[in-house]
């Protein structure tokens, strides 16, 4: 076949191919079917540097499938890759949540973002975040917040500013922020459908001061609490904020490390006490929960036991069915 033979025939099949592309990524039929039912699946479990560097438990947040709401919450660097393996349309999302500007909870957003809006060709979708992660720190693009204009794509997202207290309604559903302690700015929220209440904390300390045989301490930086008898001064805020949840996702890190971050395991008790919450998850599980042995479950029972509510882990891939409570609330 000479040159120009070879010319022509990639010509005729990159335009066919072409047209293909547009059709499955950009041209689609606009509503868009959505996954039946209301579930929540975790995509990726993991949180901190060792669980990014190892992807062991992957870091990928996890997906809100509620009523007509489809929102993925903190794609870490796992989440495109999660996504491809469980056959995720990423073109029906309605909304990317990220609760603050930190890898394991941000790094796959703009991925999702292009799938979001339709290989950037769609004004659609929503992402929502802390002020300062667009204009301050510059996680996500000024190109992957809508302002395209310039590259020739013309798609993006809504971006929405999270405000502590401030209700958002997206698809019918309510979500409102709430305050987490964990550096700059952090929102976990509550989210409201039917009457079913769904909490996620987001990265926030919880332990401020608690009592040891020897007096009461302070939670050090980076320290690993082995004295712990009993909290003394806590995040009430925080514990107050996900009292009447009927799920909570509670990321937790460790059992007894970096509590000056993190609620830890040894707090969560402290702040389910009182709560008429039916269903605790854990999340965001260092990569020291799993190696160099598996404490997910072990965890999961210490909560269980000293709280007396529902208590499992999550795991990359879970999925759980939430109509039965949605209906029952």
């Amino acid at each position: 076949m000479d040159k120009g033979a070879i010319d022509q025939m990639l010509r005729e099949k990159t335009h066919l191919a072409v047209l293909e592309s547009r059709r499955k990524w950009r041209e689609r039929p606009c509503p868009v079917d959505k996954p039946p039912g209301s579930s929540l699946t975790f995509m990726g479990t993991g949180g901190n540097p060792e669980a990014v560097i190892g992807q062991k438990p992957r870091t990928a947040g996890f997906i809100l499938d509620i009523g007509n709401l489809y929102m993925w919450v903190d794609p870490g660097p796992g989440a495109l890759q999660a996504a491809q393996e469980n056959n995720i349309d990423l073109g029906v999302l309605d909304a990317v949540y990220i609760s603050h500007g930190h890898i394991d909870h941000y790094a796959g957003a703009e991925s999702l973002v292009e799938g979001m809006c339709w290989a950037m060709s769609a004004r659609r979708g929503r992402i929502l975040g802390p002020k300062e992660i667009f204009e301050d720190e510059h996680v996500i693009s000024e190109y992957h917040q809508g302002d395209s204009g310039r590259s020739g794509y013309f798609g993006g997202p809504e971006v929405i500013h999270l405000k502590p207290g401030k209700t958002i309604e997206i698809e019918g559903v309510l979500i409102t922020p709430k305050r987490a302690y964990h550096g700059s700015q952090n929102y976990g929220f509550i989210l409201e459908y039917k009457g079913f209440r769904l909490g996620y904390t987001g990265d926030t300390n919880y332990i401020r001061t608690y009592r040891t045989k020897d007096g009461i301490k302070n939670v050090d930086a980076r320290g690993i609490i082995m004295d712990f008898e009993e909290i003394v001064e806590y995040r009430q805020d925080v514990k107050e904020a996900y009292m009447n949840v009927d799920v909570l996702i509670a990321n937790i890190t460790t059992h007894n490390a970096w509590a000056h971050r993190h609620i830890t395991t040894l707090g969560l008790p402290h702040l389910l006490e009182d709560s008429k919450t039916k269903l605790v998850i854990l999340s965001h599980f260092n990569y020291c929960c799993v190696e160099p042995e598996d404490l997910r479950e072990t965890m999961a029972q210490y909560v269980e036991k000293a709280s007396g509510i529902p208590t499992r882990p999550a795991y990359d891939g879970l999925k759980v069915e939430l109509g039965k409570l949605i209906a029952g609330s």
